[in-house]
C-alpha cells in the first residue's frame, strides 16, 4: 500500500539487467539471463520480459530522485542509447547510482517518491505534499491525522504512522532535535514515577507518585507534598468524577509539572516571578514537543498536558481555579501558599479590565455582515442534502433569538422553549402545556423564519410537532446518528436526545469555517459564540 524504503532496494543482478537492456540487448534475452524468469521466447514472453524491465528502470528513476540526482533520473527515463556515447553515458549512470545505495527519506521528499500514487495523489490533494508537510500534520493532530485527509482510511493511516516510526530518527532538523514528535504514534503504556526535575516526560496527575524524590534528610520533599495537596484538594472540593474533577485537575497538574520540570520548585515554594513566568507559559509552552500534542488517553505515553497556547480567557480560566487551590492550601496549613492568591486576585483584576477594554467580537459583527451570512446559509439549507446545514441555521437563529448559550441550547427541549414564553408573558400557562396544543407548537413566540427553520430541521429528523412524547424533545439533534457504537447506544438509549454541547459547537464551527472559505473570507465570527446576539 506505502511502498517505501524496500520498494527502491535493488540488486546487483536487478542493476545488471537494467545495464544490460540500456546497451542494446533484447528484453526477451536479458530477463532470463539476469533475473532467472521463465518467460518463453515469444511475442507474449517479449512483452512481459519488457514490462519487468521498464518496471525495474522506474524504481530506479525513483531511486535517483530520492538522491536529488535529477541528471540521472532523465538519463534512465530516456531509454536505450542510441550510440556508444549514450550507452556509455547510461552505464555510468547506472554505476553510479547503484554506488549511492538506499536512499533515506528526507523532509524535502515530495509524497510520490515514497508512497503509492493512488495514496500520494489523496495527501496532495489535502495539500499534503512534502514528507515535511505531512510531518507537520501528524505532530498537529497526532495519529488520527489521516481523518481530516478524504479517502484514507484507519488502515492506510496505520501504515503510514508505522512508516514514519520506523524512520522517526531520520527526520531531523537543523539542530538535531527529530522533527517527529515523541507523542505521534506513541502508544506505550506510561509506567509511575516521581514528580521532580529529572522527570522525562510530563505524566498525568494519577501517575505521579507521592514518595519522596531527592529529598534532604529530615526534609519533606516539596515535589510530592504538592502531589498529595492537589489530590487532597480534589477530594475535597469535587466528587472525584465529572467536568469540574477534569477542569480542576487538568490546571493543577499543569502547574505542578511546570513547577517541577522547568523551575525545579514544588507548589509551596513558588513566588512572584514563579507566577508571572507560568502565565507566560500558557500564552506559549515551549518546547512544545514536551508540553503540546493532540488529546490522547491519559494513560499513554502520547499524552501532554497541552493542546497548544491557551488564550487570554483560558488564561484567566486557569488563574481562577489555580487561586482556589492556594486558598484551600492557605487554608489547610500548608506552608508559603499564602503569597499566590493575594497577588493572584490582584492581577485577575488587572487582565480582566484589560478584556474588558477590547470590544468583543460579539458586539463588533456588523449587521449586514451577519445577514450575508445568514442569507448563504438559508440558501446551502435549502439543498436536498442540506441536513447539516438545516440544523445549523435552526441553531443559529434560535441563538440569536432567544440569547441562549450553546449549552442551553443542547439541552433546549419543548417544554423549557414554552415555559420560557410563558414565562415572558406569553398566554401559556405553564401547567396547562400539555393540553393547549396550538400554544405548545415549537416556534411558539418566535419569528416565522426561526418557526420555518426548526420545522425543517424536525423533518429531517422524521418528527412530528404533534406525536405524542414531544414535550421533552430536544429542539436541535442530529439527523442521523455517526457509524459508530458509542453514537449508537446513545442512539437508541435517547432518541429524542440532542447534540452534546462540544458536537454542537464543532458542527457550528464547521459551518464558519466553510463559509469563510467559500463566502466572505473576512467574516468577523470566529466561533459560534461570536454569533449569540
Amino acid at each position: 500500500m506505502i511502498p517505501a524504503a524496500p520498494s527502491v532496494s535493488l540488486t546487483r543482478s536487478e542493476f545488471a539487467a537494467v545495464r544490460a537492456y540500456v546497451q542494446g540487448m533484447p528484453a526477451a534475452m536479458v530477463v532470463p539471463r539476469y533475473l532467472a524468469n521463465d518467460t518463453d521466447d515469444d511475442d507474449a514472453g517479449t512483452e512481459s520480459a519488457l514490462r519487468i524491465l521498464l518496471g525495474l528502470r522506474d524504481r530506479m528513476v525513483q531511486l535517483a530522485h530520492l538522491h536529488g540526482r535529477a541528471d540521472l533520473a532523465e538519463l534512465l527515463l530516456a531509454g536505450p542509447g542510441r550510440s556508444n556515447r549514450g550507452m556509455d553515458r547510461r552505464v555510468d549512470a547506472l554505476g553510479e547510482l547503484e554506488r549511492l545505495g538506499t536512499a533515506a527519506p528526507q523532509v524535502q521528499h515530495s509524497v510520490e517518491l515514497w508512497f503509492a500514487p493512488a495514496l500520494a495523489r489523496r495527501l496532495r490533494k489535502a495539500g499534503i505534499v512534502t514528507l515535511k508537510s505531512l510531518l507537520d500534520v501528524a505532530n498537529q493532530r497526532g495519529t488520527a491525522w489521516w481523518r481530516a485527509v478524504p479517502r484514507i482510511g484507519a488502515l492506510a493511516g496505520s501504515a503510514i504512522n508505522r512508516w514514519l516510526g520506523e524512520h522517526r530518527t531520520v527526520f531531523k532538523g537543523a539542530d538535531g532535535a527529530p522533527l517527529l514528535h515523541a507523542h505521534v504514534g506513541n502508544r506505550a503504556s506510561l509506567q509511575p514515577a516521581a514528580l521532580g526535575p529529572a522527570l522525562r516526560q510530563p505524566l498525568p496527575l494519577e501517575w505521579l507518585s507521592e514518595s519522596p524524590a531527592a529529598a534532604g534528610p529530615g526534609d519533606a520533599c516539596p515535589y510530592s507534598d504538592g502531589v498529595t495537596a492537589v489530590k487532597a484538594w480534589l477530594r475535597a472540593t469535587t466528587d472525584g468524577h465529572g467536568s469540574t474533577f477534569a477542569a480542576y485537575r487538568k490546571e493543577a497538574e499543569r502547574l505542578l509539572l511546570w513547577a517541577a520540570i522547568e523551575r525545579s520548585k514544588g507548589l509551596s515554594q513558588l513566588n512572584l516571578d514563579d507566577r508571572r513566568a507560568y502565565l507566560a507559559f500558557l500564552a506559549s509552552p515551549e518546547p512544545a514537543s514536551r508540553w503540546c500534542g493532540p488529546r490522547a488517553p491519559r494513560h499513554q505515553a502520547a499524552w501532554r498536558p497541552l493542546t497548544g497556547p491557551l488564550g487570554p480567557a483560558s488564561q484567566r480560566h486557569s488563574l481562577r481555579v489555580l487561586a482556589a487551590l492556594f486558598r484551600w492550601m492557605h487554608d489547610n496549613g500548608y506552608a508559603c501558599a499564602a503569597r499566590w492568591p493575594a497577588q493572584l486576585g490582584a492581577e485577575m483584576a488587572t487582565a480582566a479590565d484589560a478584556v474588558a477594554a477590547i470590544p468583543s467580537p460579539r458586539a463588533s459583527l456588523p449587521e449586514d455582515s451577519v445577514a450575508a451570512f445568514l442569507s448563504w446559509l438559508r440558501l446551502q439549507a435549502e439543498a436536498s442534502d442540506g441536513q447539516r446545514y438545516r440544523a445549523a441555521y435552526a441553531a443559529i437563529l434560535l441563538l440569536r433569538e432567544r440569547g441562549l448559550g450553546l449549552d442551553q441550547l443542547s439541552s433546549a427541549t419543548l417544554r423549557s422553549l414554552c415555559a420560557s414564553v410563558s414565562a415572558g408573558g406569553m398566554a401559556v400557562a405553564s401547567g396547562n402545556l400539555d393540553k393547549d396544543k396550538d400554544a405548545f407548537r415549537p416556534g411558539s413566540g418566535l419569528a416565522p423564519a426561526t418557526r420555518l427553520a426548526l420545522a425543517r430541521h424536525w423533518q429531517d429528523r422524521n418528527l412530528e410537532w404533534e406525536d405524542p412524547g414531544m414535550e421533552d424533545a430536544c429542539l436541535i439533534g442530529p439527523a442521523t446518528a455517526p457509524p459508530t457504537g458509542r453514537a449508537r447506544r446513545k442512539r437508541a438509549a435517547q432518541p429524542l436526545g440532542g447534540y452534546s454541547v462540544r458536537g454542537l459547537h464543532a458542527l457550528l464551527a464547521a459551518i464558519l469555517e466553510r463559509y469563510r472559505k467559500r463566502g466572505d473570507p473576512a467574516f468577523a465570527a470566529r466561533s459560534p459564540r461570536d454569533l449569540m446576539a
